[in-house]
């Protein structure tokens, strides 16, 4: 598949992930300005990190996000310009991947959640406040108040949640999968990201396929 072939819009939203000064991936919210077949992609970023250092020659992987997956792509920046307003010139990419949709559907979920991360040094965090903001059984996008670093890989979600009248304690570890960056309508847990559940163990397995039943079937679920 060819990017042309994506048939994006003028301001589609994508992820850019470039390496910073302090050798971390760092991910930087950009909007698609257009495109020549064949020649250039233009962008403009939406945010920056500060330990991003933006010139030319730098290379990047990109995420765009569409309806029949996600779209990954590496292309590098081959122009900077400054006028009329700050924006890229990157390399037109010479292959597309393509991420398939999750296996399950995912149903939104308004619930409040601690979430406790644990580094790749397996440092574990305090309990953080944060909101699911839809769910699936073998996964979910959480929202938090604030932004994770790039060496948290794992995290522990827990929650209250009450299904067919039964009040039940979710535990489940999980990994970032995406990582979506600030959603400003999303005011107090602005940070999104894209999380798989692993090694759920069968009690927690039922729970989550008891939740997304009722939520598929509208039933009631009360949220502690």
């Amino acid at each position: 598949m060819e990017f042309h072939e994506l048939r994006l819009p003028v301001a589609a939203r994508m992820l850019l992930l470039i390496q910073g000064q302090d050798y971390k991936t760092h991910h930087c919210e950009a909007q698609l300005l257009g495109y020549r077949p064949g020649e250039s992609v233009l962008v403009t970023l939406a945010k920056k990190p500060a330990q991003v250092l933006i010139r030319e020659g730098v290379r990047m992987d990109a995420r765009v996000a569409m309806q029949m997956g996600v779209a990954q792509f590496s292309t590098r920046i081959e122009y900077l310009c400054t006028q009329p307003f700050p924006y890229l010139h990157l390399e037109y990419p010479t292959a597309i991947k393509m991420e398939a949709l999750r296996k399950y559907p995912r149903f939104p979920f308004a619930a409040e959640v601690a979430i406790v991360a644990q580094t790749a040094f397996g440092v574990s965090t305090g309990r953080m406040p944060g909101r699911f903001l839809d769910i699936s059984v073998n996964g979910a996008r959480i929202a938090m108040a604030k932004e994770l670093s790039g060496a948290v890989p794992k995290l522990t979600l827990l929650a209250s949640v009450t299904v067919s009248g039964i009040a039940q304690e979710m535990e489940v570890t999980a990994v970032i999968r995406r990582p979506f960056g600030r959603d400003e309508s999303l005011p107090d847990k602005a940070y999104v990201y894209g999380i798989s559940f692993e090694e759920v163990p069968p009690l927690q397995k039922l729970l989550l396929l008891a939740l997304c039943h009722e939520l598929q079937s509208g039933g009631p679920i009360t949220i502690g």
